[in-house]
């Protein structure tokens, strides 16, 4: 009976051995999917960018308004009080809390006329710059503050000709905002 007993222990000792260990040849986990639906990005426009009131002289020059409201000039010219007060464009836009976005302006210069002279006088405004930090190529990125409000302030440079011709001048230029 020793040796049936020790003989079945044998058995059962390489049976056990003997079994195959499989590898795992697959794994599969859970993950999530996600979206966030942003609120429409709305741009309004408020004060125009004004430079204000100029006497040209025979040489012209030029009227800086800066983005926080600033006028400056170069040249010889003289800058006035007049019933249209330099002031920088401002805009307010809402949209989606903490989310970023960006702001262009024209980078290539653009034309205001004369709209009480006559014949079609103009002079060039360049060089917009952005309250909210340096242009790149027209643009800057900045983000919303976490209420979803957001405004800033574009000012830019006006060349006035040598002798300029008295009148109000006008013109338009687009800004652009986008998540």
């Amino acid at each position: 009976m020793k040796r049936f007993l020790l003989f079945f222990v044998i058995v059962l000792m390489m049976a056990g051995f003997s079994s195959k260990v499989m590898a795992q040849i697959t794994d599969s986990k859970t993950n999530h999917a996600n979206a966030q639906i942003l609120g429409a990005i709305t741009l309004t426009a408020g004060q125009n960018l004004e430079f204000g009131g100029i006497v040209p002289d025979a040489t012209g020059g030029t009227v800086i308004i800066d983005n926080i409201d600033g006028r400056t000039k170069t040249g010889s010219i003289t800058l006035v009080n007049s019933k249209v007060i330099p002031k920088s464009g401002s805009y307010t836009l809402t949209g989606t809390g903490s989310v970023p976005y960006s702001i262009t302006v024209p980078t290539e210069s653009f034309d205001i006329t004369n709209t009480t002279g006559t014949g079609s006088q103009t002079m060039t405004v360049t060089e917009l710059t952005c309250s909210k930090g340096t242009l790149t190529a027209g643009s800057v990125t900045t983000a919303f503050p976490s209420a979803g409000i957001d405004a800033f302030k574009v000012g830019g440079t006006l060349t006035v000709g040598p002798s300029q011709v008295p009148g109000v001048y006008t013109g338009t230029f687009s800004v652009t905002v986008a998540y």
